[in-house]
């Protein structure tokens, strides 16, 4: 297994495994490891920052201005982490050679569990909502038979019931530090937003919600066991269909887990029913001050489904919340990092279908034969409900139309001053749970939705195996020196930290690197070289790219302004070479900031908003204003002095309304149009150093898979049998992408197939059309014609590399 050790001032030291250096030493029989020169920091061989480390999780401040100056002291951020999965007698009120041997079993024992719920089942039975489902439908036909009779509303009832149970949840995180302890290296987690937690309780009136991103089937028990192990009140946990080991089920029952039964979506009797039922039931576990998990994502990479599937989940809460049920909720966002997620390795015979008891043992078994590396837990500052709630008039609040209008118009080829509204996300409301509220209360929760899912994406740490495999996927297909990957790893995890995401890992550069390449040993091969060197490839097996691929995803919202920016700043520099001919080695180009501006913000419609995560306190304007800054203090765009300076990429002219650009723009205390006029005449021109130069090609090599696979999609739209439904829509462009893009060693996932229907949808270029069992899609008129068709293809193509 690969070693680890907690030292003194709570870092969590990742030491070179003994299956690392034995696979490196395979490949170098002549000992050239010894040899290598590593490249580290300056002032020592460790990777550890200290005190330039950032502090992940801080709520956001325009939206929870109480929240964010409460529970959080600078001093938080030195306390370090803790190795959850380390437990000895210190943890325990025992000493002595007894209490080392049975350290696990005292330390579980010592653990504070708070008392249940009570017996909800007369509760459930006589509320208001559910007896009136039943007085207004029981009249139509008979008792016997309605769906509606009291019989049904037990049996729905126990269907959804969880219990925690204290010697199920004992005896369960006993045998959780067994086994992660043999296939984990650590599981760490931070003391300070541990004891921000534990302050959150005296601090706040209301229930703990725990937003949490759902990477892994695993997250269900880590969440649980991570809370149970500081004493933390245990959520009750909201499971998706995609529980289907057969044990694990009945376990997560006992360990709070609420099952939604898989049903036809519709308005039949018995699925109202049901939703009235569960609604009341959730609502009494909030009256009782428990706690619920709330996962914002399905669990990839199988699903199809939005990228927001807790947002019904959430709705209830704000539900509960807005009939003064409970006085206030605790919303918290969780990061949960993976060097290496176990559904890649192990849930592959899982994915379609219950697995038998016989396949539930064949995977403990598998899962017991690996190793999965280091586990990160990231826990955000807790922040009010009703904060966010009070201060929802400092939400954005444009006006929002549809793609199709803002959109639609630069794909034939014209222009359109709609460009810097913002989009409408009408398709996130189609549940009956939103339908429910009002149109106000319904935009303020899938707005919170999206909040929550930002703030958890930026508190969940970057992993060595995931700046491994970007640099392997994006930077060196065809491979390089392990010295030179090594210093580009070292310069890529300070470009995480400078922009204020956190890394799960610190130790010596050398055995951080062995242990990430010991990780993804699936996808790369190593050589030795006459030159004292290794040379590390990665594989170009479908296997290996769809795995790296995936791994490298992680990062993408840590350079995600400045990606935008690249593949914008490129489009423009290919229109430039459509008119220059001559080149001059001299020459400079000029690149207006409106024009940069307008294509940053054309590629922020594109991009679905699970790509974008763009906080709904954010504007996409501001958000490309922020993005050309970035451009800047990269380098990578230098400000011309020259105002005068005739630009030579100047295709567009037009300006947008004063109406529009009061809306978009900040507040400015004068009315003078110099200001503006300024602002507008703002020309740049490109870095000439090396660096500037290749940080730019990795920026744009960020979003290729997700531009590539929306420009394949659109060359493949004349190959389908429309009208279809969306489920086979997304099934059948997955299979087509993966036929198309395997030949050129690209990745295709069933999120970026999803991901390009949806966008194709909102765009125009499907419509929908009644079925016999639901809506169809079918290509609109405009699209019809393979001219447009193509109009589509290079419109995305212009953001290619």
């Amino acid at each position: 297994m690969t070693l680890m050790h907690e030292r003194s001032d709570g870092i969590v030291k990742v030491l070179v495994s003994k299956e690392s250096t034995e696979v490196i030493n395979k490949v170098n029989h002549s000992g050239l490891l010894s040899s290598l020169a590593f490249s580290t920091p300056s002032g020592g061989a460790s990777l550890f920052i200290g005190n330039a480390r950032p502090f992940v999780g801080r709520c956001c401040y325009i939206c929870a201005p109480q929240s964010w100056g409460l529970l959080f002291h600078h001093r938080l951020a030195s306390l370090g982490f803790q190795n959850a999965i380390l437990v000895t007698e210190i943890q325990t009120r025992y000493r002595g050679w007894l209490a080392r041997r049975l350290c696990s079993f005292l330390f579980v024992d010592e653990r504070t569990i708070y008392p249940g719920v009570p017996f909800l089942e007369h509760r459930i039975i006589s509320s208001e909502r559910v007896q009136k489902a039943v007085k207004e439908n029981l009249p139509n036909i008979s008792d016997q038979e309605s769906p509606y009779n009291l019989r049904n509303v037990l049996r729905i009832f126990h269907q959804i019931q969880a219990t925690i149970s204290p010697f199920l949840l004992r005896l369960t995180s006993w045998v959780l530090l067994k086994v992660f302890n043999w296939v984990f290296v650590n599981l760490q987690v931070h003391r300070g937003q541990i004891q921000m937690l534990q302050k959150a309780r005296a601090e706040y009136d209301g229930p703990f919600i725990f937003l949490s991103l759902h990477k892994s089937r695993l997250d269900y028990l880590l969440v649980t066991f991570v809370l149970f192990c500081h004493s933390i009140r245990v959520p009750y946990l909201t499971c998706g269909e995609d529980v289907q080991l057969p044990f694990l089920r009945p376990l997560l029952r006992k360990l709070g887990g609420v099952f939604t039964p898989q049903m036809v979506h519709g308005a039949s009797p018995t699925e109202h029913l049901y939703r009235v039922v569960l609604k009341s039931y959730i609502e009494e576990l909030l009256i009782e001050q428990q706690s619920l998990a709330i996962y914002l994502e399905d669990p990839v990479p199988c699903s199809a489904r939005p990228c927001l599937a807790g947002l019904m989940w959430l709705a209830r809460v704000f539900d509960a919340f807005q009939n003064q049920l409970i006085p206030d909720a605790v919303l918290i966002p969780v990061g949960v990092s993976y060097d290496c997620i176990v559904e890649g390795r192990c849930f592959k015979q899982m994915r379609s279908g219950k697995t038998t008891v016989f396949g539930a043992i064949r995977w403990i078994l598998r899962f017991l034969q690996r190793s999965y590396g280091c586990i990160r837990v990231d826990f955000g500052q807790p922040f009010s409900l009703k904060d966010y709630v009070e201060n929802e008039g400092i939400h954005l609040c444009t006006s929002k139309i549809p793609l199709q209008k803002i959109l639609m118009p630069y794909v034939l080829g014209y222009s359109s001053e709609a460009v810097y509204y913002e989009k409408s996300q009408d398709w996130l409301l189609n549940n009956e749970d939103l339908i429910q509220l009002s149109k106000h209360h319904q935009a303020l929760v899938v707005d919170l939705g999206r909040h929550m899912l930002y703030n958890a994406t930026c508190c969940s740490a970057i992993m060595s195996t995931t700046i491994m495999a970007c640099l392997l996927f994006h930077k060196y297909r065809q491979g390089t020196f392990l010295t030179t990957l090594a210093k580009d790893f070292c310069w890529l995890m300070n470009e995480v930290l400078a922009r204020h995401f956190d890394v799960g890992f610190s130790g010596n550069l050398q055995d951080i690197v062995l242990h990430a390449l010991f990780m993804l040993r699936d996808c790369v091969m190593l050589r030795s070289c006459p030159l004292n060197n290794l040379i590390v490839v990665p594989k170009t097996t479908r296997k290996a790219v769809d795995e790296l691929n995936f791994c490298s995803n992680t990062i993408l919202p840590v350079f995600m302004c400045e990606a935008i920016a690249a593949c914008a700043l490129n489009s423009l520099l290919k229109e430039v070479a459509k008119y220059v001919t001559d080149w001059d080695s001299n020459a400079e180009i000029a690149i207006s900031q409106e024009e940069l501006i307008c294509k940053i913000v054309q590629l922020c419609h594109l991009l679905s908003n699970e790509v974008l995560l763009l906080p709904p306190c954010q504007s996409v304007y501001q958000f490309s204003q922020e993005a050309v800054d970035k451009l800047m203090y990269c380098e990578i765009l230098i400000m011309e002095e020259n105002e005068n300076k005739q630009p030579a990429c100047d295709t567009w002219q037009k300006r947008f309304a004063k109406e529009l650009t009061w809306k978009v723009m900040d507040d400015f205390d004068d009315s003078e149009s110099d200001s503006d006029e300024a602002i507008w005449k703002c020309y740049f021109k490109l870095g000439r150093t090396r660096e500037s130069h290749t940080f730019f090609l990795f920026l744009c090599s960020l979003l290729q898979p997700v531009l590539k696979a929306y420009e394949t999609a659109a060359s493949l739209l004349h190959r389908f049998d429309l009208p279809i439904e969306e489920p086979q829509c997304v099934l059948k462009m997955f299979n087509l992408l993966q036929a198309q893009l395997e030949e050129q060693y690209e990745s295709a996932t069933l999120c970026l197939a999803n991901s390009a229907v949806k966008t194709f949808r909102e765009l125009g270029v499907f419509e929908e059309e009644t079925g016999v069992d639901g809506p169809l899609l079918k290509l609109s008129e405009s699209f019809q014609q393979s001219d447009n068709l193509l109009k589509l293809q290079q419109y995305v193509q212009q953001f290619l590399c």
